[in-house]
């Protein structure tokens, strides 16, 4: 992104909230986000101060941060991190779950390391409930779905996500219904 504008820097919430961060933040000859302490610009500790930030999060719940310029160009950086993951590997496969709303009521599950476009065949339960289904991976080798693992009757729970692939088969539990900070 350049440097030589002035930048918003905002945050979107778990349940869909964008919130105003910092103003007038800009960008250090190496491009990391500082608080230059001049006019129009954001003030740290000192001038040029590192922008470093704090945040508390639950278990899988990502944090989603943008830049957006304050010129007309409206130019926009973006950037996702799971501080917490919940992920498992098998033989180079790789699935992680990250909670879609406040309790985990939708969660995707994401994977990698699967064969380009090969056959995947997909297992999860429930409290005894069990799905099947096939799926595709992407021509990377990567995966992704959508889950939905409540139970009519039932406030929380776990659930167990298996993915088949043909040299690997991770499986994965994750926890809905409930958020906890880490």
């Amino acid at each position: 992104m350049p440097k030589d504008l002035t930048y918003n820097l905002l945050q979107v919430q778990i349940n869909g909230k964008v919130l105003r961060f910092i103003d007038g933040v800009t960008l250090d000859s190496d491009g990391r986000a500082i608080c230059a302490g001049r006019k129009g610009t954001c003030s740290g500790k000192s001038p040029n101060s590192p922008i470093d930030l704090v945040f508390f999060a639950g278990k899988t719940e990502p944090k989603r941060l943008s830049l957006v310029s304050n010129d007309s160009s409206q130019l926009k950086g973006f950037i996702a991190v799971v501080p917490f993951p919940n992920e498992t590997t098998d033989k180079g496969c790789r699935l992680e779950s990250i909670i879609g709303t406040p309790k985990g009521e939708v969660t995707y599950v994401q994977g990698s390391g699967f064969e380009p476009n090969e056959e995947l065949i997909m297992n999860s339960e429930s409290y005894g409930e069990k799905n099947h289904g096939t799926a595709k991976a992407e021509a990377d080798g990567s995966y992704f779905a959508v889950a939905m693992p409540n139970i009519l009757g039932k406030a929380s729970g776990n659930t167990v996500w298996e993915v088949k692939g043909k040299n690997c088969d991770p499986k994965l539990t994750f926890s809905w219904g409930s958020y906890q900070l880490e």
